[in-house]
């Protein structure tokens, strides 16, 4: 029995790695851990993804410590080894070692790693799905494994991502090097901002120049695009800074075109002499959580080997490779009805007739089941006569009820998709259409969904719908079609005055 062996693995997670915000010198480290079958109880792993010195640099350094608040014995002596562990559970870093322990010490790896193995060359098999999985084991004892003891903890590193359109006026009279700027708050956090300036230098390159008011956040990946007159988007620049190994946060960088690139397309890239850049900003902030997720103690070996979650053994299936190359749920829904197999219920309107399924338009739509699972003719016929739709909203309509996605929505086939998905009461299609209808609202069509929120009684729509009259009141009230709905709706157009002017007396 003295030559019995006891394990401990401690497994730390670190979730979105790439984003790590360190400089060299800088720590990141991991929940306590304990171990009650040695002395020394309490531990901890410290990593420094940009080195721990200056001699470090361009290495990852780690560390295994030793706890201060530990109550047990001053020195303490341990076997140990920490490894960095790829996809397969196979160990692509190691280092092993006996060493005498002090409360709070430890002892630093410096160049555990080259930063480049795994970000540099941005190595699947080394980070998947952005995850770097550190691993310690300690053990005492040199014969046969009995037991083991295993817990695991995860941290993730938070990232803020803000996308926003920076609109420059009179793009075609900038001077060089004269900035146009503007603030972007984010919704994410009260009092940050960003602030974006554009410039000509005098090579007449496009640059853009960002500046975060928060300190603490270091912007990692950006990407520029540039959306021209027909909506088309342009990409046009941007970095990713997440693979330097020193950090840095990204501040100045210029576009792929040139002013005179954009001049020379001016009607497609300047309408109004705008210039309409889409920017897309991802920003790593420190820690978003740290835990504890399982511990297992002094269990025996030929019960732990039973787990599904044993990590130890080095076989760990690579699912998360090969489920990607497999359809999913949705995607073979939609292959039935793309290829018309096993319907049992026509949906028909005046010219048209197209096959369904009665357990999707069940489980989709409340009225569709209670018409196939009352005593009502639909069930009778399995037909559902949608007369007052026409055939391309019906294909829209069942495209979405099995796929859950739509593709080409526009106005005209939103406000007739939106009609149909109150009729049957599928939420989250009258939602979709909602959002389309609002985000594409002008001086034009507004009237047109203020009185189609005002006949479905939606008054989320309606209020979005009021906002933006309100907001444009001077384009919109000397309108025609401002004009028709005071003849043909009276009472929707005086409760809309009525709005304006209750709002204006709640301000005051």
């Amino acid at each position: 029995m003295n030559n019995e062996r006891s394990e401990y693995f401690f497994f730390w997670f670190v979730e979105n790695y790439s984003y790590c915000w360190h400089k060299n010198g800088e720590k990141l480290d991991s929940p306590n851990f304990t171990i009650d079958e040695l002395e020394g109880r309490i531990w901890n792993l410290r990593l420094y993804p940009r080195g721990k010195n200056d001699e470090d640099e361009g290495h990852i350094s780690l560390s295994l410590i030793r706890r201060l608040e530990d109550d047990e014995p001053e020195n303490v002596s341990i076997k140990y080894e920490l490894s960095f562990l790829a996809a397969d559970g196979s160990a692509f870093c190691c280092e092993k070692s006996e060493d005498e322990f002090k409360k709070g010490k430890g002892y630093v790896y410096g160049k555990f790693l080259k930063i480049d193995k795994i970000l540099l060359r941005r190595n699947s098999d080394y980070l998947p799905e952005d995850i770097l999985t550190v691993r310690c084991k300690i053990w005492k004892g040199e014969g046969k494994v009995q037991s083991i003891g295993q817990s695991s903890a995860r941290s993730r590193i938070r990232i803020e991502k803000i996308s926003f359109l920076n609109v420059v006026e009179n793009f075609s009279a900038l001077q060089l090097n004269v900035k146009q700027t503007t603030k972007i708050p984010s919704h994410l956090k009260n009092g940050r901002f960003i602030k974006i300036s554009l410039y000509l230098t005098e090579e007449k390159m496009i640059m853009i120049e960002m500046i975060l008011a928060d300190t603490n956040q270091i912007l990692c990946k950006c990407e520029f695009s540039l959306l021209d007159q027909s909506g088309n988007v342009i990409e046009c620049g941007g970095t990713d800074n997440r693979f330097d190994a020193a950090r840095k946060s990204i501040h100045i960088l210029p576009l792929s075109l040139t002013r005179e690139a954009v001049l020379n397309r001016k009607s497609e890239y300047l309408p109004d002499d705008k210039l309409s850049l889409v920017c897309e900003c991802t920003f790593s902030s420190g820690i978003e959580f740290q835990t504890t997720e399982e511990t297992l103690n002094e269990i025996p070996l030929a019960l732990i080997k039973q787990k599904r979650n044993y990590i130890p053994r080095n076989i760990i299936y690579k699912a998360t490779e090969k489920l990607p190359t497999y359809p999913n749920g949705l995607e073979d829904i939609k292959t039935l009805y793309m290829n018309q197999c096993l319907t049992d219920v026509e949906v028909r309107t005046e010219t048209k007739s197209f096959p369904a399924h009665k357990i999707v338009l069940c489980a989709r739509s409340p009225v569709f089941k209670s018409m196939m699972t009352n005593d009502m003719k639909e069930k009778k016929t399995n037909c559902i006569r949608v007369d007052d739709l026409e055939n391309d909203i019906v294909q829209q309509l069942l495209f979405f009820l099995y796929s859950d996605n739509i593709e080409n929505l526009q106005w005209e086939s939103a406000t007739q998709l939106y009609y149909a998905a109150d009729k049957y009461q599928i939420g989250k299609l009258k939602e979709v259409c909602s959002s389309f209808l609002v985000e594409n609202l002008t001086s034009t069509n507004v009237v047109e969904l203020l009185l189609l929120a005002d006949t479905h009684s939606d008054n989320d729509l309606k209020k979005s719908v009021e906002d933006f009259i309100l907001e444009h009141e001077e384009q919109i009230f000397v309108s025609n079609e401002w004009e028709m709905l005071m003849e043909t709706n009276p009472l929707l157009v005086m409760r809309t005055m009525q709005l304006k002017h209750k709002r204006k007396s709640e301000v005051n």
